[in-house]
């Protein structure tokens, strides 16, 4: 079995597609998150098979979460979330529900009593900021799902993306992080750099980069704003620079994993833990990785929350 020190955390993936795009760029952006490097629909699951999943993850680890990411996990349409959530919390892991959150309020009462922790993206302190990044819109929606989330004493952790402009409104937001904190749980922040991973290219580069040294900076002043919570640094990677180890679960069993190498275009496919188990899979991923950290092997798409 897999041990928790091994692999505690295993990211479960119901469908890549995302709902960022039903916002409109704002006047000045470069369109709605151009930083994603995200694929679309490639997951056709059921909830008998989900729960058949999470049961091998189960039976083969001591792993103590999953995170529910995707592109965004929230859809307008049935991805069988709802059981999903249900079944794995029931297991006995925490879950993390990563999102946006454009539609939380939709779903929001069926997800409510099996989510461990809400986990929603804002890149700056105003509509001005965070829409640049995700859209019109995108920062109200925000706002109204903390009134509710904080209302309801959920449990909270937010991620962040940077450019070298949004640096100058990382302390006005930590400063609104470092509130929500003092009424309702709140686990960690990440805050990441662009990340030259997926698809990425010149175009996001001349948006998005900036010196490691001035985000690692506002990162560390941050963390003076918010001294009681754990905030995650995420910078840009250079090539030889491996990225870290992450096990990601299709929802129909296929398992994936990072390798290491930032210039990979997918995460390396390993197979799927309903034929070839899970331990076995998460062990030839570690001797891939431990063989040739920047390897290229046979992929998949690499999922992420929007």
């Amino acid at each position: 079995m897999l041990t928790r020190d091994e692999l505690g955390i295993v990211h479960l993936v119901l469908n890549t597609d995302c709902n960022a795009w039903d916002l409109a760029p704002t006047v000045t952006s470069p369109g709605v998150c151009r930083f994603c490097y995200r694929e679309r629909n490639r997951v056709t699951t059921t909830p008998a098979v989900i729960a058949r999943v999470v049961d091998r993850i189960r039976s083969e680890s001591s792993a103590h979460r999953i995170v529910f990411t995707g592109g965004d996990p929230v859809m307008p349409y049935d991805n069988h979330l709802e059981p999903a959530l249900q079944h794995a919390h029931s297991s006995g892991f925490d879950t993390n529900l990563h999102t946006n959150g454009l539609l939380l309020k939709d779903r929001y009462p069926g997800l409510r009593e099996n989510v461990t922790v809400y986990s929603l993206a804002v890149d700056g302190p105003d509509a001005e900021i965070a829409d640049w990044f995700r859209g019109q819109g995108y920062f109200d929606r925000f706002q109204a799902n903390m009134t509710m989330l904080v209302a309801d004493r959920r449990r909270l952790a937010f991620n962040t993306f940077t450019t070298a402009a949004s640096l100058a409104g990382l302390l006005r937001l930590g400063r609104q992080i470092a509130d929500y904190a003092r009424v309702t749980p709140v686990e960690y922040w990440l805050i990441s750099q662009y990340r030259p991973i997926g698809r990425a290219n010149s175009r996001k580069a001349g948006i998005y980069e900036f010196s490691r040294e001035d985000f690692v900076q506002a990162v560390n002043d941050v963390r003076d704003v918010v001294p009681d919570l754990p905030v995650y640094a995420q910078p840009t990677r250079e090539p030889d620079d491996a990225y870290p180890f992450r096990v990601w679960v299709l929802g129909d069993g296929t398992v994936t994993a990072d390798l290491g190498s930032v210039a990979a275009p997918r995460n390396a496919e390993l197979g799927n833990l309903l034929t070839d188990g899970f331990e076995p899979l998460v062990r030839q991923a570690f001797a891939l990785r431990e063989a040739d950290p920047f390897c290229s092997t046979p992929t998949t798409p690499r999922e992420t929350s929007a």
